[in-house]
């Protein structure tokens, strides 16, 4: 069984379903994997990006060749300005032609085949994981609702402050100090009659 079969085979025992995106990507001739991060062939005016293990990063400004033989001139902000095909020199003799052969066929060699038990342990260290996981997922979609429950509640709460008049009506009853205030200044009137 090959590693992908076996991977294939770990996913279908975990129940797991995965989004597939395909993006275009390629290998530089030193083995590093790029993408432009579309599902469209390189194009001038595209970012090159440089595939790590779960992120993206910017390409380095310069000149990429990729295996195809394709030279991608970047910028500094990773941006394709230039691409150009690479100019092959054909080998002198039938001895350079099986060097070449031989390369090749070193770079396309198989994975080792896994074994079942292998792939029975791996199914048995991820499903604890693949639990935990399950159960975070619905503790955030529980936190991602009261969320917007609380922004809801929030912006009815803002939006009856923002209707309220800037200025009191005249005919709203007065504060306990306002209300003396008059009461005294009528005192003092009545007293000068």
């Amino acid at each position: 069984m090959t590693a992908t079969e076996a991977i294939e085979k770990i996913i279908h025992k975990l129940g797991l379903q995965f989004k597939s995106e395909k993006f275009a990507t390629t290998f530089l001739v030193d083995g590093t994997e790029v993408s432009n991060n579309m599902d469209e062939e390189f194009k001038i005016g595209q970012t090159l990006f440089v595939v790590n293990e779960s992120t993206l990063s910017p390409a380095p400004e310069g000149n990429h060749e990729t295996r195809e033989g394709l030279i991608v001139t970047v910028d500094a902000e990773s941006t394709i300005i230039a691409m150009a095909e690479k100019v092959v020199e054909a080998p002198a003799n039938e001895a350079d032609k099986a060097e070449e052969e031989v390369k090749t066929d070193e770079v396309m060699e198989e994975m080792p085949e896994m074994e079942e038990d292998v792939i029975a342990k791996v199914v048995e260290i991820l499903t604890p994981i693949m639990e935990e996981m399950k159960s975070m997922r619905e503790e955030m979609k529980k936190m991602n609702s009261k969320f917007n429950g609380d922004v809801d509640t929030i912006k009815k709460d803002f939006e009856s402050f923002r209707k309220q008049p800037e200025r009191k009506a005249i005919d709203e009853k007065k504060t306990y100090v306002e209300s003396f205030s008059d009461y005294k200044l009528e005192l003092i009137k009545a007293m000068r009659k």
